[in-house]
């Protein structure tokens, strides 16, 4: 057996064991799928923006303080900038999901695909932008998540890796999926989405720290 033959192997057997002792049951699945759906660009993308894009339009965001809507556009930089790199890995490795994973109508299109898990790489850059932001706005960061960024920052690192484990636990990854997703996430995305952020975001300049 190969060094790829034996990695693989271990890959499934953790991720059929994770499976079969945590997503099975319909409670726990269903805990799962709810954790899953925070990370999820479907619900980022065609839940939410519309709602925040309507809010625009019928002027109830001309009144929010300048940090909080700075937050949100860099928030949807990450987004977009892991949306494109993802469907890109997607078609380019075509891994297949795991054998017990059960599919269904949203797993089209480069979602059939396993490698990276595309949860785990938009958790890695929301987890890089939070740091971000934390260090370089902890006034904005603070007001806009109504938590001190010292408790914040452990926090969205404590729901990135919960999030990685569910997506191995509702049996829709292997965990080097996730792991690698995290990384390129966090090393790979993030760092581009920040370029961006830093030349079209305006963030209030007093409360920058230095």
């Amino acid at each position: 057996m190969s060094l790829a033959e034996k990695l693989y192997a271990t890959d499934l057997t953790l991720a059929t064991l994770t499976y079969q002792r945590w997503g099975q049951n319909p409670r726990g699945r269903l805990l799962w799928e709810a954790l899953s759906y925070t990370g999820d660009g479907i619900m980022w993308l065609l839940m939410v923006l519309p709602v925040l894009v309507l809010m625009w339009a019928a002027g109830m965001l001309q009144d929010a303080k300048q940090g909080t809507r700075a937050v949100i556009a860099a928030f949807y930089i990450c987004i977009f900038a892991d949306l494109l790199v993802i469907i890109v890995l997607k078609l380019v490795f075509k891994r297949a999901r795991p054998p017990h994973h059960q599919t269904d109508g949203r797993f089209v299109g480069p979602d059939q695909h396993s490698f990276p898990s595309g949860h785990a790489t938009r958790v890695g850059c929301i987890i890089g932008l939070v740091f971000y932001l934390a260090q370089t706005y902890p006034e904005t960061t603070r007001e806009f998540f109504h938590v001190a960024p010292a408790v914040l920052c452990p926090l969205v690192v404590l729901w990135g890796l919960a999030i990685g484990f569910s997506r191995v636990a509702l049996g829709r990854h292997y965990p080097s999926d996730v792991f690698a997703g995290g990384v390129i996430g966090v090393l790979g995305i993030f760092p581009v989405a920040q370029f961006v952020i830093s030349r079209v975001v305006s963030f209030p300049a007093a409360i920058a720290s230095n």
